[in-house]
């Protein structure tokens, strides 16, 4: 007569080894995909996590390396990017610069990129800066004339005047030129976009915390003097 309990053991004893077995092909494939994806730290590819731009300058020895986010206050993702931004700053390595650049994807967008650019020259972007996207985003403001962009700054850091001065200024309507060329060079077509060494375009796909992951990588290499991408 068979022995019920051996083969009731046994069966438990095979089920136990195929669900073992199952969780770790489940996780090689998890992790086969995790390197695949690029998520793993100091894996990021050319041209599935940034783009090289071939007519690119190189950065000349002792000069800084920079990191340019291409933005806009009238963006809720750049609105939620520059926390993150905020934190990332104080790691980057000696040597390494940030600056902003606004497009002007549209009329409004055009007139807060000028907004941007008159502040900067006023070195008056930290008084105004959180509060214009606060402002934007958080109260449902729309910005449609300097007028009303005047009115807004007026005593933070700087008169409604001399705001006005400064925005129809030479000097500022020249960073407005010269913005709207390097968005157009570099063929911006969203944003937050970050580049690195006004060479590496960044895909922002993967979300905003790879994308600075990816951005340090690209770092390293520059400084290293070890990324061969072409």
């Amino acid at each position: 007569m068979p022995n019920k309990k051996k083969d009731t053991k046994a069966q438990r004893v095979r089920n136990s080894i195929l669900i073992f077995v199952g969780v770790v092909v489940i996780l090689v494939l998890g992790y086969g995909t995790l390197y695949s994806t690029g998520v793993t730290e100091g894996e990021f590819v050319a041209g599935e996590h940034y783009r090289v731009l071939e007519d690119a300058r190189p950065t000349r020895p002792g000069e800084p390396l920079e990191v340019t986010e291409f933005f806009s206050y009238g963006c809720i993702h750049c609105r939620n990017f520059d926390p993150l931004i905020d934190q990332w700053l104080p790691t980057l390595p000696e040597g390494v610069t940030f600056k902003r650049t606004p497009v002007a994807f549209s009329p409004t967008w055009t007139l807060l990129a000028q907004t941007y650019l008159t502040l900067e020259y006023l070195n008056v972007l930290e008084q105004n800066h959180t509060r214009l996207f606060t402002q934007i985003h958080d109260r449902g403001i729309q910005f449609l004339s300097v007028e009303q962009i005047a009115d807004f700054i007026d005593g933070n850091g700087v008169s409604k005047e001399e705001f006005l001065r400064a925005f129809n200024s030479p000097e500022v309507r020249r960073a407005v030129r010269e913005a709207d060329i390097a968005q157009r060079n570099i063929q911006i077509t969203s944003v937050p976009t970050l580049v690195v060494a006004d060479r590496y375009v960044i895909n922002m796909d993967n979300g905003r915390k790879v994308a600075l992951e990816i951005a340090d990588q690209l770092i390293n290499e520059e400084l290293n003097g070890s990324n061969t991408a072409n």
